[in-house]
């Protein structure tokens, strides 16, 4: 097992997936200061003026968490796609299958080493948008106050549960489908749209009576569990259920996706 992750990591860690999507992060993250940034120091110039001290350090978890969803998911999906629908399109299943390990001791060490990834994004996520706060606050020249570091280690750990989940979503697509660009397709549009339209049409039948259905949706906890975190007002899903459904999401995903890799042929 341990041999495997090893190999997994020495074939992702330069994969340009990866690279371009850190990067992607990291510009994201920039690019969502800087324009709350324009319209805090421009508010006439805006229909919803953004106060200057929502962009200092210590509300800079929230910042970040705003910027990592749903964007970072979408990318998250794309990269489970690539990850898992590449190995069909190149023919190389059949070869490391072959020549051993297991089927699922080489998928465990995959998903060991994509999580991995999720948290180093989460990482690039969380240290470019306390830099881009700590450059904001001393232009302004005021003094530098961090949130607690139980904070930091609560939107860390959502935001890379809410990656991990998503990009879990792409590959049991793209196992699926046994293919990358029709997975990363369906995936970033179910996020995107699919499931938008989804929960308001479930949320509307019979008064409401079917909202809980709509409150099992990947998107709706994942959303409710970044409003927890940010004191957000309006919240109707609880955190506790959040939590519940997107691991409930993950755990989903991990079997299906590997189900199929076990029993499935690989052409």
């Amino acid at each position: 097992m341990i041999a495997t992750i090893k190999a997994e990591w020495r074939k992702n860690r330069f994969r340009p997936a990866f690279l371009i999507s850190s990067g992607l992060v990291a510009a994201v993250v920039v690019l969502v200061f800087m324009t709350n940034w324009y319209q805090a120091t421009h508010p006439g110039q805006s229909d919803r003026p953004i106060p200057l001290a929502m962009l200092f350090p210590d509300q800079f978890v929230n910042d970040v968490m705003g910027a990592g969803f749903p964007l970072g998911a979408a990318m998250a999906i794309v990269l489970g796609a690539i990850v898992a629908g590449s190995e069909y399109s190149w023919g190389t299943l059949k070869t490391l299958f072959t020549q051993g390990p297991g089927r699922l001791t080489t998928w465990s060490g995959r998903i060991v080493v994509f999580t991995a990834w999720m948290a180093i994004l989460s990482a690039i996520l969380f240290a470019v948008g306390a830099a881009c706060s700590v450059l904001i606050v001393t232009v302004n020249n005021h003094a530098i106050v961090w949130p607690a570091v139980a904070d930091i280690a609560k939107g860390f750990g959502a935001m890379w549960l809410i990656l991990t989940v998503n990009g879990m979503l792409g590959i049991a697509i793209a196992v699926l489908v046994r293919q990358s660009a029709a997975a990363i397709g369906i995936g970033v549009v179910y996020l995107l749209s699919i499931e938008i339209i989804a929960v308001r049409f479930i949320d509307g039948l019979n008064n409401g009576s079917y909202k809980w259905i709509g409150n099992l949706f990947l998107g709706q906890n994942a959303t409710a569990l970044i409003g927890h975190l940010s004191n957000a007002k309006g919240v109707t899903i609880s955190a506790e259920q959040s939590l519940i459904v997107l691991f409930a999401w993950l755990a989903a995903m991990l079997v299906i996706a590997a189900g199929l890799q076990r029993v499935r042929d690989v052409t």
